[in-house]
């Protein structure tokens, strides 16, 4: 069997043991679920994140059209550039989880943004996303990490010289493949912008956790643990992006927030009915700016 098989064989167990446990998790706190989301104000809380939600995907649309300008791609402009990833956003619903970036890749190569440019923004964003989010989910947990490390004996120096090393090996990457890609006259070029995406990246991230942040104050109450339901916010974020198989990160990402948001003090069925409700707030705000898209065309008459 070829790695990419077993690869992806091991991305299909943890995805359907994600979504066993979170299963698990709505079916023993069905009644508890059910009075949350029954709320008067749930239904207008979800509209509203997901409205946020759609906002801050817009962050994410300007650090891939900032990728792509910073290899001297003109045919796509900022207005373009949104619209194609407003578009495709959907598609990482479908099988495997970056379907969407496929299919922005073929749209933005219709429209004729050279192939060599969407590959270097395609790669760089993977990484710089990956690397946005594990920053974001590491710094505002980081507090807790350093608790759990001195609970098994790990002192504070030794956790926090691994945090540092890990961070600097993480900022490596991003000159390597820039360098890898283009030539060197244009790599210092290539890595600003970089910087600017990875700043994004980094602001939607904390958006996005700001969103949960949200529900867990409406459907738990206030809490002082917000930096790290922010951290939690990430980290699913990452991992259910990065487990092969997971449409959306479905499963991964809810299985995180439960475990993460209950090790905080929040109780199981509190957690859940975020994660559920995260789920649906993140699907509407894709599903709308697709939709909104979808809109526009038709209103314009603009063919395929």
């Amino acid at each position: 069997m070829s790695n990419s098989k077993i690869i992806r064989a091991g991305g299909a167990v943890i995805a359907a043991t994600a979504i066993y446990f979170v299963i698990r998790s709505v079916c023993g706190y069905a009644d508890q679920l059910a009075e949350m989301l029954q709320r008067p104000r749930f239904t207008v809380m979800i509209v509203a994140c997901a409205l946020l939600y759609a906002l801050a995907l817009q962050l994410v649309a300007l650090a891939w059209f900032t990728l792509l300008v910073s290899v001297g791609e003109k045919a796509i402009s900022p207005v373009r550039a949104i619209r194609v990833f407003t578009r495709t956003q959907v598609y990482k619903y479908l099988p495997t989880n970056v379907i969407h970036l496929v299919g922005r890749f073929v749209l933005a190569a219709r429209y004729g943004a050279a192939k060599d440019a969407l590959s270097y923004a395609q790669v760089m964003e993977i990484i710089l996303m990956i690397l946005a989010s594990g920053s974001v989910a590491l710094l505002f947990s980081f507090s807790f990490l350093l608790k759990i490390g001195e609970d098994h004996g790990i002192s504070h120096y030794l956790a926090s010289a691994v945090y540092i090393g890990a961070g600097l090996a993480a900022l490596m990457l991003a000159p390597l493949v820039a360098g890898r890609y283009f030539q060197r006259t244009r790599k210092h070029v290539a890595l600003s912008m970089a910087a600017i995406s990875v700043a994004c990246y980094g602001l939607f991230f904390l958006a996005n956790g700001s969103i949960v942040v949200l529900l867990v104050h409406v459907l738990y109450g206030p809490t002082i643990e917000w930096k790290m339901v922010i951290g939690v916010s990430a980290a699913g974020w990452l991992l259910g992006f990065i487990v092969p198989g997971a449409p959306g990160g479905l499963g991964v990402r809810e299985a995180v927030f439960i475990a993460g948001l209950s090790s905080v003090g929040i109780p199981a069925a509190a957690a859940t009915a975020v994660a559920v409700a995260h789920r649906v707030v993140t699907l509407l705000g894709d599903v709308l700016l697709s939709a909104g898209e979808f809109g526009y065309r038709k209103w314009t008459a603009e063919s395929d």
